[in-house]
């Protein structure tokens, strides 16, 4: 039972010396334990005899849940210190379940140690969940080591956040970037200041456009008192952004060129091609004859990404660079869809991966795969559901308006565009609303309803649809010519319309 303990605690696997180690045991008399073991079915040996495994998980988890809290952590400290003694310099696989053990173990300078190095190596891999869950560990012993650690408290609380803002969780990273803020010094400014950016970022994301607004405001002040270009920099970059999301287009490149003139003075490589989307972004929403600007930004950020190993930055300018090319070239669109995706998996970021199945709906229905279409926006919903995207999410529902239409299931078209444009109005989304009042409007001229197709209609126009989704505004004019006519003729009206706004700006 003292051997199973040990092998329990270890994990469902374990390495013979490891458990000699642990133990303080005699070598053969360990071997003939494990040999009786292994008779009784409770363990299997791996080929070449130096490592175990448990027959049945269950066993295991039953064995190490019987033992008492201080059996546990007298284990877990054993344990560590031999995996310390087997290897004086740990390789970097090895650093994550040294500080498992030590933290079990309750032993939190050595547990922060090399929670917080385990932590460093997950970040540079591309496991942000793994990275998380050391770095809660780390803060755990961090409160509990004795002196004062505040700076430290806040370095985790804001690598934290950045975290789980990347793996989608914006309210747990607002609340950890908020918590990290109180403890910052009065005079740390540029600590202060990056900490309002993000939570600027996340209420952007949220579409709180006041608060960010805010936050980016008073980080605008925070950073010029200290002279940081890439810091004023950035908060013209986000300042875009929110325009960008509220539809004012040219105030969000306005901001973009202000960032632009700022970063090429600094040299940050990571941030310029980041603004590179944002730029990519305005200029494809001002307009066909500045489309080829457009695509010249992407491919400059993702140029600049790539190298920079932002991948989930990547997958954003892919996913943007699809949206504008695809109004065209659908297959093209798709095309950069996938590589886009394919970033996306690489940078851990399933949020990127639900936007680029939501995004290629109506590349698919012109193409006329309307079955891969379903598909695709169905698995989108449950991807972006799980970020809690909320923008995402209006976009889906848009969709399955898209789809219905194209089979001439009128009615549950109706339902789809109607709880999209509910949807848009709650979020603030003029752009958005704007574009399901027109695909409402289209859909109602099918049905030969023109009282209330007209109605749909001039809600749109009065929300200037063509300026605010300038891909939509020529199947704009057609429809608002048709309706003038008064004769409804599906045949007309089914040119399937541009891209619509919504894009992971």
């Amino acid at each position: 039972m003292r051997t199973l303990a040990y092998a329990s605690a270890i994990g469902s696997e374990f390495d013979f010396p490891l458990l000699v180690a642990s133990m303080g045991a005699h070598e053969e008399t360990l071997a003939e334990l494990l040999e009786r073991l292994v008779h009784a079915r409770l363990l299997r040996e791996r080929p070449g005899g130096d490592r175990f495994a448990f027959v049945q998980d269950e066993l295991r988890a039953r064995l190490y849940q019987s033992l008492t809290a201080s059996r546990l952590r007298v284990l877990h400290k054993k344990i560590a210190e031999a995996l310390e003694r087997l290897h004086p310099d740990p390789p970097e696989e090895l650093l994550a379940e040294l500080g498992r053990h030590y933290f079990l173990g309750k032993v939190p300078e050595r547990s922060y140690d090399y929670n917080r190095r385990a932590a460093t190596v997950a970040v540079a891999h591309g496991q942000p969940e793994e990275a998380a869950h050391q770095l809660e560990r780390a803060r755990i012993d961090l409160k509990t080591l004795p002196g004062d650690h505040t700076t430290e408290l806040v370095e985790i609380g804001a690598t934290l956040g950045d975290l789980y803002y990347a793996t989608g969780d914006v309210r747990l990273a607002d609340r950890l970037y908020e918590e990290a803020i109180s403890l910052v010094p009065p005079k740390a400014h540029r600590q202060r200041a990056r900490l309002l950016l993000a939570r600027a970022e996340v209420a952007r994301e949220t579409l709180n456009g006041d608060a960010a607004r805010r936050a980016a405001h008073e980080a605008h002040e925070l950073f010029s008192r200290e002279g940081d270009l890439v810091g004023v920099a950035s908060v013209h970059r986000i300042l875009g952004r929110i325009a960008f999301h509220q539809g004012a287009y040219r105030e969000a490149l306005d901001e973009a060129i202000l960032a632009l003139d700022l970063l090429q003075q600094s040299g940050d490589s990571r941030t310029l091609g980041r603004l590179c989307v944002d730029l990519g972004n305005a200029f494809a929403m001002l307009g066909p004859e500045v489309e080829a600007e457009g695509i010249v930004w992407y491919e400059r950020a993702i140029d600049r990404l790539t190298e920079a190993g932002d991948y989930a930055e990547v997958a954003r300018a892919y996913l943007n660079l699809a949206s504008l090319v695809g109004q065209t070239r659908p297959s093209a669109g798709l095309e950069h869809l996938a590589k886009g995706q394919e970033a996306a998996d690489r940078a851990h970021e399933p949020r990127w991966s639900g936007w680029g199945l939501a995004m290629g709906v109506e590349m698919r229905l012109q193409l006329g795969e309307v079955e891969e279409a379903e598909r695709d926006n169905q698995q989108a919903r449950r991807l972006l559901e799980r970020a809690n995207d909320a923008l995402g999410l209006q976009q889906v529902e848009a969709n399955a308006g898209l789809i219905a239409e194209k089979r001439g299931q009128w009615e549950d078209g109706e339902i789809a565009y109607r709880s999209a444009l509910e949807q848009a109005e709650r979020l603030r989304l003029s752009a958005e609303a704007a574009q399901a009042n027109f695909y409402l409007a289209r859909l109602l001229y099918k049905t030969r309803n023109l009282t209330a197709a007209r109605a749909a209609y001039a809600r749109a126009l009065e929300a200037d649809l063509p300026t605010l989704n300038p891909p939509s505004a020529k199947a704009f004019r057609e429809l608002g010519e048709l309706l003038r006519e008064g004769v409804p003729d599906p045949a007309r009206a089914n040119a399937p319309s541009a891209a619509g706004p919504a894009r992971p700006s």
